[in-house]
């Protein structure tokens, strides 16, 4: 861990990559009061917690599946189902780059056409309507060459985004089912590890708990204590982890009886002791991290 991030996040780095680290754990809740989740780690490149918070991160993580539509509009929709034609390796290569090109340009063409609906989720943009739409266009010749006029509608989205538009899909539902495998003969239909339901049911909210990262040597906080550990995390890293005097952590915890600013000391000087905190004063804390995070060494 190079370095704590306020939204409970982490910097780290493998070889030469920069990557952020987000720990939550991701709960859905349906109609019924029924709830499924676990605890994700997800790696990513976008290091700035200001333009990209973990939980905003995290709150996409029920979309990762959709490079499996990907492959489905390749194989299926662009392809009709047909094999590739070369029988060599760069023939091959020169098909699959051919392919994604188009699939690229289709996508950029319903996203733009999408993004001049306020309101609308590219996920209702129909992808067969796209390559149907551009092969009516080769075919006919009709919208190659934009039309002038100031209102002209056709101008900003094409030929192919204007029938995009006119085929929108319903919003999309959010649901979840069991993890099963579709094989009458697998063994493995009948894991349901998490206790979801069979068939498709609605979800109603999602939630989302970002914890920051148990310190490397040391163990992870009682379940009594994990939730003043997680605030104490926070303080000092919104404070760039600078050394904080008892008094200042307990003020932005909102901590103003006597009381519970002892509990508060006595916590701090517990987490000292198993090397989770560093004392730099009487009563002045700060969290032991790795080095800075430095650029790359290299060209």
């Amino acid at each position: 861990m190079l370095a704590l991030l306020p939204d409970g996040s982490y910097l780290t780095r493998i070889g030469n990559l920069s990557l952020r680290v987000i720990e939550a754990k991701v709960e859905a809740r349906t109609a019924d009061g029924s709830t499924f989740g676990d605890a994700y780690r997800l790696l990513t490149t976008l290091t700035d917690h200001r333009t990209d918070p973990a939980a905003r991160l995290m709150r996409l993580y029920h979309e990762r599946w959709e490079i499996e539509t990907a492959y489905l509009a390749l194989r299926h929709t662009l392809l009709q189902d047909r094999m590739l034609r070369s029988k060599g390796p760069v023939g091959l290569c020169q098909e699959v780059w051919g392919l994604l090109t188009l699939y690229q340009a289709l996508r950029s063409i319903m996203v733009t056409a999408v993004e001049t609906e306020p309101g609308c989720d590219p996920d209702r943009a129909g992808f067969t309507a796209a390559p149907e739409a551009a092969r009516d266009t080769v075919v006919s010749l009709t919208g190659t060459l934009p039309t002038t006029g100031p209102n002209n509608y056709s101008d900003l989205v094409g030929q192919v985004g204007t029938r995009i538009l006119r085929t929108l899909l319903p919003r999309r539902r959010m649901r979840l089912s069991t993890r099963i495998v579709k094989s009458g003969i697998s063994r493995y239909h009948t894991w349901n590890r998490d206790g979801r339901p069979r068939d498709s049911t609605p979800i109603s909210t999602i939630e989302i708990t970002v914890h920051p990262p148990a310190l490397p040597g040391t163990q992870a906080p009682s379940q009594t204590t994990s939730r003043r550990w997680e605030q104490v995390c926070r303080v000092l890293a919104a404070n760039a982890n600078q050394p904080m005097h008892t008094r200042d952590i307990a003020r932005r915890l909102g901590l103003t009886t006597a009381p519970s600013i002892k509990s508060l000391t006595a916590q701090l000087c517990y987490w000292t002791r198993n090397n989770r905190l560093i004392r730099t004063a009487p009563c002045t804390y700060k969290i032991p991290l790795a080095e800075p995070l430095t650029a790359p060494s290299g060209p």
